[in-house]
């Protein structure tokens, strides 16, 4: 076989594995979206992440999939602790954001312990979404 068509054959396993049709004309999208459904306004405080879904695309999404990271910063990065506290959660925001549209989402991460040798920092990415209503994603 030549490294063209392994090359084509693993593009080809990418996109699908990017880019899945559903039942009823919907398409699950997950990886990079270039931008299509973003996360804004993103405040955490004491265990509480509240934001908003924005859909930049043509089409209706639903059911946001976020990557909410609970990162651990070192005070001495030089000489980090043993074990590193930060964690990661997965949090699926339900429900129908029509183009151009915007979701709020609240969302509670378990007690993060409160340290003095560092501090948390908090953020979102989308990580998937359903685009409704589609025979082809469109970014």
């Amino acid at each position: 076989m030549s490294t063209r068509a392994v090359a084509l054959g693993v593009a080809v396993l990418l996109w699908s594995a990017a880019v899945c049709q559903a039942a009823g004309g919907e398409i699950i999208v997950s990886g990079q979206q270039a931008d299509a459904v973003t996360v804004k306004d993103m405040p955490a405080d004491n265990g509480v992440v509240a934001g908003v879904v924005v859909n930049n695309s043509r089409q209706v999404v639903r059911d946001v999939k976020l990557l909410i990271r609970n990162a651990w910063l070192w005070n001495n990065e030089r000489h980090p602790g043993a074990v590193n506290p930060g964690n990661a959660e997965f949090f699926t925001v339900r429900g129908e954001i029509p183009p151009g549209a915007s979701l709020p989402f609240t969302y509670r991460t378990p007690p993060l312990p409160q340290r003095s040798d560092g501090h948390f920092i908090t953020s979102a990415e989308v990580v998937e979404f359903t685009q409704v209503g589609s025979s082809a994603a469109s970014f």
